[in-house]
């Protein structure tokens, strides 16, 4: 009986031990790596967890909702602890996040947002409000009381954190010139959709330039790659000189473009620490803590040729 015993014992130490020396596994579903944000979210995110003993699935959805689903399907199936996901949909989002809740994996969002009553723990990201509304204050700045005739590119359709940038920079844009001029004095001329990556952002400058001819002279681009795309229309159409591009993400390039005088401004979306902020939180959900707000912004920044230099790194990977 005693050796049985000793023997139970040992056996439940061998699993205890087991347990305490199991990796946490963590499958990361990205929604495309066409583009330098995506591929610094993917490229810090393994920096990061294996910096925390983390094993790490990731997959790359290549912008298509029905491949993003059955990546996460699969990443379950392989027993991952956590999901994080950057969903290409805000709809599709939710599915997966549904999906992942009743195999009992929780879901936390990257960079993206979808529904409140989605089940997912939290969502980390750049603040949008606060970021737009500072670059659109800025853009008055510059243009004074001039009429501020804009085009804007966007990711693509039913993006929620486009929808959230575009629209609070020109909210910041019109309270800023009611405030000072006690009036509105902005136009949205058009808008094209750049999906994300900066030949889509040069594709739908070159159509806006046709569509809008000499009356723009603003650009408000949801990202930084589709605004250097712009500006590299603009230059070859010889527009460049009359027409402020402003954007958002603080993309290396981005900040080298402000040094040059062609981007305008832009804010920090910084892939190094979200990645390192959401893995922060899931080492803390794991230990025990369960409480978290709906969303974790990280921290507000707008870049202009004021402050470049002390943004810019030029070991960043993004």
């Amino acid at each position: 009986m005693k050796k049985l015993i000793i023997g139970t014992l040992l056996s439940a130490m061998t699993i205890s031990s087991a347990f305490a020396t199991e990796k946490v596994k963590i499958g990361f579903s990205n929604r495309t790596l066409n583009g330098a944000f995506f591929n610094g979210l993917t490229e810090y995110m393994k920096i990061h967890s294996k910096e925390k003993g983390f094993e790490l699935i990731i997959t790359d959805a290549r912008s298509d909702m029905s491949k993003q689903i059955s990546d996460v399907e699969d990443m379950l199936s392989q027993d991952i602890d956590y999901l994080i996901l950057n969903p290409q949909d805000p709809i599709a989002g939710k599915r997966i996040a549904e999906i992942a809740q009743r195999k009992g994996v929780a879901t936390f969002i990257i960079d993206s947002d979808i529904s409140l009553d989605a089940p997912v723990v939290t969502r980390v990201m750049a603040n949008n409000r606060k970021n737009n509304r500072l670059i659109g204050e800025f853009a008055v700045k510059q243009f004074r009381n001039k009429p501020m005739n804009c085009v804007l590119i966007s990711g693509n359709q039913g993006n929620l954190v486009g929808e959230a940038r575009s629209n609070n920079f020109m909210l910041g844009v019109m309270e800023t010139q009611i405030r000072k001029y006690n009036k509105t004095n902005l136009t949205i001329l058009s808008q094209g959709w750049g999906n994300w990556d900066q030949q889509g952002g040069l594709k739908a400058m070159e159509d806006l330039i046709v569509a809008t001819g000499d009356e723009l002279n603003c650009v408000y681009a949801e990202m930084d790659d589709m605004g250097l795309g712009a500006i590299r229309a603009l230059k070859a159409a010889n527009k460049l000189d009359q027409v402020r591009v402003y954007s958002h993400d603080g993309y290396k390039k981005g900040l080298e473009s402000i040094q040059r005088g062609e981007l305008q401004a832009t804010a920090s979306n910084n892939p190094n620490t979200l990645t390192k902020t959401i893995l922060d939180i899931i080492e803390s959900y794991h230990a025990g803590q369960k409480d978290y707000p709906d969303y974790v912004y990280i921290p507000p920044i707008v870049i202009t040729k004021k402050n470049v230099a002390n943004e810019y790194d030029s070991k960043s990977l993004f």
